[in-house]
C-alpha cells in the first residue's frame, strides 16, 4: 500500500504521514471464527515492524478500529500509545464512547506521544505472533516520562504454504513478560534524554491502579502475565527531588489510556505545580503528604496512601480544559 517506493518519492512531498499496516479486518474473510480475535494481534505486529522503517520518512499512521468490536480496547490500547492519529469506523450508533473517551480529550484533541511506537529491544528478531513466548512490547515518549504498551498477539501469523495468515490455535494461549525503564529509548529525542539517567521511577499500571518504585540500578524488571488478545500499559515518571528532601513524579489523569500525555507543564523543587489537561483522577508520586493541594486557586481534597500514590479530582472547566494543580510541602 503506502510502503511502496513511489509513495516514498512522491507522496511525502504533500503529507508526511502514511499508512504503515494492512486494513483493520471486523473477522477473517476466510471464515476462521478465532479471526476475530487472532487477526487484531497481526494488524498490531506488522503496525509496529513496519514503523521501524517507515518511521525513517514519515510518522506512521495505524489505521482505524471499531470501538464496538470485541477486541476494540486491544486495538485502543495500542492508538494510545503509537503516536498515531486516532480514528474509528464505526457504524452508525455503534460508538463506545466509554472506551473512546480514554483516548480524545472533549475537545477532539489527544494525548499524543512524541514519537512513533516502536518494538522494545527484546522484541527485535522474535516472532511475537506464534513463537509461543514473546509478549509485543511497544515503546514511546511523552515530555515528562514514557510509556510500554504490552499485548499478546500470539495465535496467527503467515503461513507459506497457504500465502496467507491463518490462525494457529496452539500459539492463543497466556504469555509471560516484564519490563524496565530501561526498554525505553530515552534517547531519541534530545528534549527527553535526561529522563534516561533518572535514579528512580515509578511505574503505573493501567489495569490494577499499582504504582511501582524502582530504583535504576538495583531493582529488576517488573513481570506480567497477560492473556490472550489482552493488554497491560505501563507509565513510566523518572522521580524528582525536592527542596524538602520528599520525592515527587507525575503520572497523569489516569481515566485516559496515554495518562502520561496528559502532563502538559511541571514547575517547582519546594512547591510543585502541575499543568494537566484532561479531567479525573489526577495520579502523582510523593515520598510525603503534602499540607495541601490547591486546584485552579482552590484548595481541594485529596487520597494520599503509604506507597506514595497521591490522587486529587481535576476537571475540564474551559476551551483548553487544562487545570493548574500546586501541590505544597
Amino acid at each position: 500500500m503506502q510502503q511502496c517506493n513511489e509513495f516514498f518519492f512522491l507522496g511525502t512531498r504533500q503529507v508526511s504521514m502514511a499508512r504503515a499496516g494492512d486494513d483493520f479486518w471486523f473477522d477473517d474473510p476466510n471464515g476462521d471464527p478465532m479471526g476475530v480475535y487472532w487477526l487484531q494481534g497481526v494488524h498490531m505486529v506488522n503496525c509496529s515492524y513496519n514503523s521501524m522503517w517507515m518511521g525513517q520518512f514519515v510518522r506512521p499512521d495505524w489505521d482505524m478500529f471499531q470501538s464496538d468490536h470485541v477486541c476494540a480496547a486491544f486495538h485502543a490500547a495500542s492508538r494510545a500509545v503509537s503516536g498515531s492519529p486516532i480514528y474509528v469506523s464505526d457504524s452508525l450508533g455503534g460508538h463506545n464512547f466509554d472506551l473512546l473517551r480514554t483516548l480524545v480529550f472533549p475537545d477532539g484533541t489527544l494525548p499524543l506521544c512524541l514519537h512513533y511506537a516502536l518494538p522494545t529491544r527484546d522484541c527485535l528478531f522474535k516472532n511475537p505472533l506464534f513463537d509461543q513466548e514473546t509478549v509485543l512490547k511497544l515503546w514511546n515518549l511523552n515530555k515528562f516520562g514514557g510509556v510500554i504498551g504490552a499485548f499478546n498477539c500470539q495465535g496467527a501469523g503467515w503461513d507459506p504454504t497457504e500465502r496467507r495468515m491463518r490462525g494457529y490455535a496452539h500459539c492463543y494461549k497466556p504469555i509471560s513478560g516484564s519490563v524496565h525503564p530501561a526498554d525505553v529509548e530515552w534517547a531519541q529525542r534530545e528534549d527527553t534524554a535526561s529522563m534516561a539517567n533518572a535514579a528512580e521511577y515509578v511505574v503505573y499500571k493501567h489495569h490494577s491502579g499499582e504504582l511501582v518504585l524502582l530504583t535504576r540500578e538495583s531493582d529488576g524488571p517488573i513481570s506480567f502475565t497477560l492473556q490472550p488478545s489482552s493488554y497491560e500499559i505501563f507509565t513510566f515518571a523518572p522521580v524528582m527531588a525536592l527542596a524538602g528532601g520528599s520525592k515527587f513524579a507525575p503520572v497523569g489523569v489516569v481515566e485516559m489510556l496515554n495518562c502520561g500525555g496528559t502532563i502538559v507543564d511541571v514547575e517547582g523543587h519546594g512547591d510543585v505545580r502541575v499543568r494537566v489537561k484532561g479531567a479525573g483522577r489526577l495520579v502523582v508520586y510523593s515520598s510525603a503528604r503534602p499540607e495541601k493541594i490547591a486546584v485552579d486557586g482552590v484548595e481541594a481534597a485529596f487520597e494520599w496512601g503509604d506507597g506514595g500514590k497521591l490522587e486529587v479530582v481535576v476537571s475540564w472547566k474551559d476551551t483548553e480544559g487544562v487545570s493548574d494543580v500546586v501541590f505544597c510541602y
